[in-house]
């Protein structure tokens, strides 16, 4: 008799969320199952409800991403070149969360349902996390003294804006592609921090 066939709870996570980004949050978990090649019970084992499952698969990740490269900086190249990098992984990182979080308003999850599952909410950490950034910028001489929240939260609706409206819309709503977006926010960033020297 063939043995049952044993599957990561990473492996489930990972084949749910790709059926739930595809197809929403109404898709049966048969279809889950089939693509695992188990039964809809042995999922139940694991992730004690639909509900459970979805919020388990689709919730963010934490740490997102990004957060790594983030607090490993800033690093000796430009500030050009680490906020391009900064921004264009931000704007990865939004797609994906819009997307994610349009399956979840569709299920009609609560975002305060959400949001307790983590010690501290994920925006609230990325506030964090960048405004962490940008002090250690400054403390280097790369930028000058800003108010770092409030310039973090700048830098991150920037981003995330223009990829709620994309998930939307079906098209970024400026018109650019996702890295020209990007480029003209570094620009514009450049602009408003970089140090202003006193005149000899």
């Amino acid at each position: 008799m063939a043995r049952p066939r044993t599957i990561s709870d990473d492996q489930i996570l990972q084949t749910a969320r790709e059926c739930f980004l595809k197809h929403g949050p109404s898709v049966p978990t048969d279809v889950i199952a089939d693509q695992l090649g188990v039964s809809a019970q042995a999922l139940f084992k694991r992730f004690h409800s639909k509900q459970d499952l979805l919020l388990a698969a689709i919730a963010p990740d934490s740490p997102a991403s990004w957060i790594p490269m983030v607090e490993a900086g800033p690093d000796e190249r430009s500030l050009d070149a680490q906020l391009t990098e900064i921004l264009e992984e931000l704007a990865d990182f939004f797609v994906d969360i819009c997307h994610r979080m349009s399956v979840l308003r569709w299920s009609g999850v609560d975002p305060k349902d959400l949001f307790a599952r983590y010690d501290e909410a994920p925006p609230l950490v990325d506030i964090r996390v960048l405004s962490g950034w940008l002090r250690r910028a400054a403390a280097r001489g790369m930028i000058r003294d800003v108010d770092f929240k409030a310039t973090a939260m700048l830098i991150l609706t920037s981003m995330h804006g223009p990829a709620m409206l994309t998930d939307m819309l079906e098209k970024h709503p400026t018109g650019h592609t996702q890295s020209e977006y990007a480029a003209y926010m570094v620009n514009v960033l450049l602009q408003g921090l970089m140090p202003r020297h006193k005149n000899s």
